[in-house]
Protein backbone atom coordinates (compact mmCIF):
# COMPACT_ATOMS: atom_id res chain seq x y z
CA UNK A 1 0.00 0.00 0.00
CA UNK A 2 1.11 3.33 -0.89
CA UNK A 3 2.09 5.75 1.66
CA UNK A 4 -0.01 8.54 2.77
CA UNK A 5 0.19 11.36 4.46
CA UNK A 6 -2.78 13.03 5.99
CA UNK A 7 -2.75 17.05 6.80
CA UNK A 8 -5.72 18.62 7.93
CA UNK A 9 -5.63 22.68 7.34
CA UNK A 10 -7.06 25.06 9.12
CA UNK A 11 -4.97 28.02 7.79
CA UNK A 12 -5.24 31.41 7.39
CA UNK A 13 -2.28 32.54 4.89
CA UNK A 14 -1.15 35.65 6.47
CA UNK A 15 2.23 35.54 4.61
CA UNK A 16 3.01 33.43 1.50
CA UNK A 17 4.51 32.88 -1.91
CA UNK A 18 3.26 31.43 -5.00
CA UNK A 19 5.79 29.31 -5.59
CA UNK A 20 5.39 27.60 -2.21
CA UNK A 21 1.41 27.37 -2.39
CA UNK A 22 1.35 26.14 -5.30
CA UNK A 23 4.09 23.43 -5.04
CA UNK A 24 3.60 22.25 -8.60
CA UNK A 25 5.31 19.14 -9.07
CA UNK A 26 6.43 17.86 -5.81
CA UNK A 27 6.41 14.52 -7.17
CA UNK A 28 3.51 13.52 -4.91
CA UNK A 29 0.16 13.23 -5.70
CA UNK A 30 -2.07 16.04 -3.63
CA UNK A 31 -6.13 15.10 -3.14
CA UNK A 32 -7.72 18.62 -1.50
CA UNK A 33 -11.18 18.56 0.01
CA UNK A 34 -11.19 22.49 -0.41
CA UNK A 35 -13.20 23.84 2.91
CA UNK A 36 -16.22 25.92 0.66
CA UNK A 37 -19.04 25.59 3.41
CA UNK A 38 -22.17 23.66 2.18
CA UNK A 39 -20.67 22.34 -1.17
CA UNK A 40 -17.68 20.67 -2.33
CA UNK A 41 -14.88 21.49 -4.29
CA UNK A 42 -11.55 19.48 -4.98
CA UNK A 43 -8.32 19.89 -6.11
CA UNK A 44 -6.43 17.14 -7.57
CA UNK A 45 -2.61 18.49 -8.45
CA UNK A 46 -0.37 15.52 -10.26
CA UNK A 47 3.12 14.76 -9.74
CA UNK A 48 4.48 16.82 -12.38
CA UNK A 49 1.94 19.95 -11.28
CA UNK A 50 -1.01 19.27 -13.82
CA UNK A 51 -4.07 20.68 -11.85
CA UNK A 52 -7.96 18.76 -11.77
CA UNK A 53 -10.39 20.87 -10.53
CA UNK A 54 -13.86 19.30 -9.28
CA UNK A 55 -16.77 21.50 -8.72
CA UNK A 56 -16.54 24.52 -7.31
CA UNK A 57 -19.02 24.96 -4.24
CA UNK A 58 -21.73 27.86 -3.83
CA UNK A 59 -19.80 30.92 -3.38
CA UNK A 60 -16.55 32.37 -4.54
CA UNK A 61 -14.27 30.75 -2.07
CA UNK A 62 -12.85 27.75 -4.34
CA UNK A 63 -11.68 30.83 -6.38
CA UNK A 64 -10.18 32.29 -3.54
CA UNK A 65 -8.30 28.56 -2.84
CA UNK A 66 -7.30 28.79 -5.93
CA UNK A 67 -6.00 31.98 -6.24
CA UNK A 68 -3.35 31.48 -3.19
CA UNK A 69 -2.36 28.31 -4.69
CA UNK A 70 -1.61 29.56 -8.52
CA UNK A 71 -0.53 32.83 -9.72
CA UNK A 72 -3.57 34.88 -10.46
CA UNK A 73 -0.95 36.51 -14.04
CA UNK A 74 -0.87 32.55 -15.09
CA UNK A 75 -3.97 30.67 -13.58
CA UNK A 76 -4.43 27.87 -15.88
CA UNK A 77 -6.14 24.38 -15.12
CA UNK A 78 -5.97 21.15 -16.88
CA UNK A 79 -9.32 19.58 -16.53
CA UNK A 80 -12.63 20.98 -14.68
CA UNK A 81 -15.25 19.12 -13.67
CA UNK A 82 -19.09 19.64 -13.13
CA UNK A 83 -20.36 16.51 -11.50
CA UNK A 84 -23.93 17.63 -11.61
CA UNK A 85 -25.03 21.33 -12.30
CA UNK A 86 -26.83 21.86 -8.69
CA UNK A 87 -25.54 25.24 -7.12
CA UNK A 88 -23.70 24.45 -4.24
CA UNK A 89 -21.25 22.26 -6.64
CA UNK A 90 -21.21 25.18 -10.11
CA UNK A 91 -21.23 28.94 -9.02
CA UNK A 92 -17.42 28.79 -7.81
CA UNK A 93 -16.34 26.99 -11.33
CA UNK A 94 -18.13 30.21 -12.92
CA UNK A 95 -16.43 33.04 -11.23
CA UNK A 96 -13.25 30.49 -11.74
CA UNK A 97 -13.58 29.94 -15.88
CA UNK A 98 -14.20 34.00 -16.19
CA UNK A 99 -10.03 34.33 -14.81
CA UNK A 100 -8.29 31.32 -15.72
CA UNK A 101 -7.89 29.33 -18.62
CA UNK A 102 -8.71 26.08 -19.05
CA UNK A 103 -7.50 23.06 -21.00
CA UNK A 104 -10.39 20.97 -21.10
CA UNK A 105 -14.38 20.99 -19.12
CA UNK A 106 -16.30 18.42 -18.35
CA UNK A 107 -19.71 17.59 -17.66
CA UNK A 108 -22.60 16.40 -19.22
CA UNK A 109 -25.40 18.57 -19.92
CA UNK A 110 -28.83 16.98 -18.89
CA UNK A 111 -32.07 18.32 -18.96
CA UNK A 112 -31.53 20.73 -16.28
CA UNK A 113 -32.89 24.43 -16.55
CA UNK A 114 -30.36 27.06 -13.95
CA UNK A 115 -29.34 30.54 -14.25
CA UNK A 116 -25.72 28.88 -12.98
CA UNK A 117 -25.88 26.35 -15.52
CA UNK A 118 -27.07 28.44 -18.35
CA UNK A 119 -23.97 30.93 -17.61
CA UNK A 120 -21.40 27.47 -17.18
CA UNK A 121 -22.66 26.50 -20.40
CA UNK A 122 -21.65 30.06 -22.16
CA UNK A 123 -18.60 30.17 -20.42
CA UNK A 124 -17.13 26.49 -20.97
CA UNK A 125 -18.09 27.32 -25.02
CA UNK A 126 -14.97 29.08 -24.49
CA UNK A 127 -12.70 26.03 -24.20
CA UNK A 128 -12.55 22.27 -24.80
CA UNK A 129 -15.64 20.51 -23.67
CA UNK A 130 -16.26 17.07 -23.56
CA UNK A 131 -18.71 14.38 -21.95
CA UNK A 132 -18.21 11.79 -20.22
CA UNK A 133 -19.76 8.30 -19.32
CA UNK A 134 -19.35 5.36 -17.43
CA UNK A 135 -16.28 3.33 -18.81
CA UNK A 136 -15.00 6.36 -19.83
CA UNK A 137 -11.43 7.40 -18.78
CA UNK A 138 -8.71 10.11 -18.79
CA UNK A 139 -5.03 9.67 -17.66
CA UNK A 140 -2.58 12.65 -16.41
CA UNK A 141 1.17 11.66 -14.89
CA UNK A 142 0.18 8.47 -14.36
CA UNK A 143 -3.04 9.51 -12.38
CA UNK A 144 -6.15 7.58 -13.79
CA UNK A 145 -9.10 8.64 -13.21
CA UNK A 146 -11.86 6.14 -14.57
CA UNK A 147 -15.96 7.58 -14.84
CA UNK A 148 -18.49 4.45 -13.27
CA UNK A 149 -21.32 6.32 -13.77
CA UNK A 150 -23.56 7.92 -14.94
CA UNK A 151 -24.00 5.04 -17.90
CA UNK A 152 -25.48 6.09 -21.52
CA UNK A 153 -28.51 4.30 -20.97
CA UNK A 154 -29.61 5.58 -17.59
CA UNK A 155 -28.72 8.95 -18.90
CA UNK A 156 -31.72 8.68 -21.52
CA UNK A 157 -34.14 8.16 -18.72
CA UNK A 158 -36.42 11.65 -16.90
CA UNK A 159 -34.34 13.35 -14.68
CA UNK A 160 -36.37 12.68 -11.24
CA UNK A 161 -33.36 13.51 -8.80
CA UNK A 162 -30.48 15.53 -10.56
CA UNK A 163 -28.44 13.85 -8.22
CA UNK A 164 -28.87 10.73 -9.81
CA UNK A 165 -26.74 11.87 -12.79
CA UNK A 166 -23.35 12.72 -10.55
CA UNK A 167 -20.55 11.53 -11.83
CA UNK A 168 -18.61 9.03 -9.64
CA UNK A 169 -15.53 8.64 -10.74
CA UNK A 170 -12.30 6.69 -9.29
CA UNK A 171 -8.71 8.19 -9.13
CA UNK A 172 -6.13 5.91 -9.65
CA UNK A 173 -2.34 6.18 -8.96
CA UNK A 174 0.08 3.50 -8.33
CA UNK A 175 -1.00 1.68 -5.02
CA UNK A 176 -3.16 4.18 -4.03
CA UNK A 177 -7.36 4.62 -5.10
CA UNK A 178 -9.56 7.84 -4.10
CA UNK A 179 -13.60 7.83 -5.10
CA UNK A 180 -14.82 10.31 -5.86
CA UNK A 181 -18.68 10.08 -5.72
CA UNK A 182 -19.83 13.80 -6.46
CA UNK A 183 -23.98 13.83 -5.15
CA UNK A 184 -24.66 9.97 -6.15
CA UNK A 185 -27.97 8.43 -4.00
CA UNK A 186 -28.38 5.26 -3.41
CA UNK A 187 -29.75 4.60 -6.50
CA UNK A 188 -26.61 5.33 -8.42
CA UNK A 189 -24.28 3.72 -5.92
CA UNK A 190 -26.26 0.40 -5.94
CA UNK A 191 -25.82 0.58 -9.53
CA UNK A 192 -22.25 0.48 -9.83
CA UNK A 193 -19.74 -1.73 -11.74
CA UNK A 194 -17.73 -3.40 -8.97
CA UNK A 195 -15.85 -5.66 -11.61
CA UNK A 196 -14.78 -2.53 -13.28
CA UNK A 197 -13.69 -0.74 -9.66
CA UNK A 198 -11.80 -4.18 -8.80
CA UNK A 199 -9.71 -3.74 -11.92
CA UNK A 200 -8.14 -0.81 -10.55
CA UNK A 201 -7.89 -1.45 -7.09
CA UNK A 202 -5.48 -3.55 -4.64
CA UNK A 203 -8.32 -4.12 -1.97
CA UNK A 204 -9.50 -1.61 0.09
CA UNK A 205 -9.64 2.01 -0.83
CA UNK A 206 -7.44 4.60 0.55
CA UNK A 207 -10.37 7.22 0.28
CA UNK A 208 -13.63 7.71 -0.36
CA UNK A 209 -15.21 11.53 -0.81
CA UNK A 210 -18.60 10.50 0.69
CA UNK A 211 -21.90 11.44 -1.48
CA UNK A 212 -23.60 14.37 -1.26
CA UNK A 213 -22.48 15.97 1.79
CA UNK A 214 -23.10 13.13 3.98
CA UNK A 215 -27.19 13.10 3.51
CA UNK A 216 -29.01 10.16 4.91
CA UNK A 217 -29.71 9.25 1.47
CA UNK A 218 -25.74 8.47 1.09
CA UNK A 219 -25.91 5.94 3.55
CA UNK A 220 -25.56 2.29 1.49
CA UNK A 221 -24.52 -0.04 3.70
CA UNK A 222 -23.69 -2.60 0.91
CA UNK A 223 -21.24 -0.29 -0.83
CA UNK A 224 -19.77 0.92 2.18
CA UNK A 225 -18.74 -2.89 2.95
CA UNK A 226 -17.75 -3.60 -0.49
CA UNK A 227 -15.48 -0.51 -0.51
CA UNK A 228 -14.10 -0.89 2.65
CA UNK A 229 -12.28 2.73 3.05
CA UNK A 230 -9.61 3.80 5.07
CA UNK A 231 -10.41 7.45 5.19
CA UNK A 232 -14.04 8.67 4.60
CA UNK A 233 -14.28 12.66 4.07
CA UNK A 234 -17.18 14.44 4.44
CA UNK A 235 -17.44 18.00 2.54
CA UNK A 236 -20.28 19.93 4.38
CA UNK A 237 -20.93 23.64 5.75
CA UNK A 238 -21.13 24.14 9.68
CA UNK A 239 -24.26 24.26 11.29
CA UNK A 240 -25.96 23.57 7.72
CA UNK A 241 -29.69 24.17 7.47
CA UNK A 242 -30.01 20.66 6.12
CA UNK A 243 -28.25 19.08 9.12
CA UNK A 244 -25.69 17.04 7.25
CA UNK A 245 -24.14 14.88 7.80
CA UNK A 246 -26.48 12.54 8.96
CA UNK A 247 -25.95 11.07 12.73
CA UNK A 248 -26.50 7.71 11.31
CA UNK A 249 -24.01 7.74 8.50
CA UNK A 250 -21.14 9.11 11.23
CA UNK A 251 -22.14 6.19 13.11
CA UNK A 252 -22.07 3.35 11.21
CA UNK A 253 -18.70 4.98 8.90
CA UNK A 254 -17.45 4.76 13.01
CA UNK A 255 -18.08 1.34 13.23
CA UNK A 256 -16.72 0.57 10.00
CA UNK A 257 -13.10 1.89 11.36
CA UNK A 258 -12.93 4.79 8.49
CA UNK A 259 -11.29 7.95 9.87
CA UNK A 260 -13.94 10.36 9.01
CA UNK A 261 -12.85 13.78 8.05
CA UNK A 262 -15.25 16.56 7.87
CA UNK A 263 -14.37 20.45 6.17
CA UNK A 264 -17.08 21.67 8.83
CA UNK A 265 -14.72 21.12 11.94
CA UNK A 266 -11.41 20.27 10.20
CA UNK A 267 -10.97 22.65 6.88
CA UNK A 268 -9.74 22.51 4.01
CA UNK A 269 -8.65 18.47 4.10
CA UNK A 270 -4.88 17.40 1.90
CA UNK A 271 -4.24 13.84 1.42
CA UNK A 272 -1.18 13.41 -0.32
CA UNK A 273 0.19 10.18 -1.65
CA UNK A 274 3.72 9.52 -3.21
Amino acid sequence: MKRIDMILIVLVYLLFSFKDVASAGNGDLNLEILDVGQGDSILITTPNGKRVLIDGGDNYESDYEISKRIPFYSCYIDILILTHPHYDHIVGLNRIMQRCRIGTVMFNDVSFDSRDFRLFKQLSSNFNVKNMYAGESFELDGVNFIFLWPDKEFMQNKITDLNDMSFVFLLDYGDFEALLTGDATEKVLGRLDFNKIDEFTDGNFEVLKIPHHGSKYSLHKVFYSKIKPEVCVISVGKKNKFNHPHSGLIDYLNETGCKVLRTDESGDVLIRAG
